[in-house]
């Protein structure tokens, strides 16, 4: 069983990038899951319980928001801290849907390893103090 408050479940359809982020975060000895489709992250975050989801914002099959609409809709899954990490700008209204959905961060690639890496760790030390 993994390390509580250390499983990210990482989202994203380009390889590479979901590359970079799992292992940026495995090196900070974060646990990571990988998955490239918006529609699998439901279905792994219910299964698996992630302690937090990054998120790419477009993906081929539906996008961030989209997917984190269904997230914060499951009962199982909406207590769980979404990063959005995307590689493209999208538009205020997309920020501003996220925010309003409840989005822990909002970062652009490249990213620097350690803005990562404390967005994640504030993200789950954030979740954990509502839950006390």
């Amino acid at each position: 069983m993994p390390e509580v408050g250390r499983l990210v479940l990482v989202v994203d359809d380009n390889p590479a990038q979901r590359y970079v982020a799992c292992r940026t975060l495995r090196h900070a000895n974060f646990i990571t899951v990988e998955a490239s489709w918006g529609r699998e992250v439901v279905e792994q975050a219910r299964r698996l319980r992630p302690d937090i989801i990054l998120l790419d914002m477009h993906m081929p099959d539906q996008s961030g928001i989209v997917t984190l609409q269904q997230l914060r809709g499951d009962s199982a899954t909406a207590s769980i801290p979404v990063v959005f990490l995307t590689a493209t700008a999208h538009s205020s209204f997309d920020k501003r849907q996220a925010e309003e959905l409840g989005v822990s961060a909002y970062l652009f690639n490249p990213v620097a390893p350690d803005t990562l890496v404390a967005a994640v760790e504030n993200s789950i030390m954030r979740k954990k103090e509502l839950n006390c």
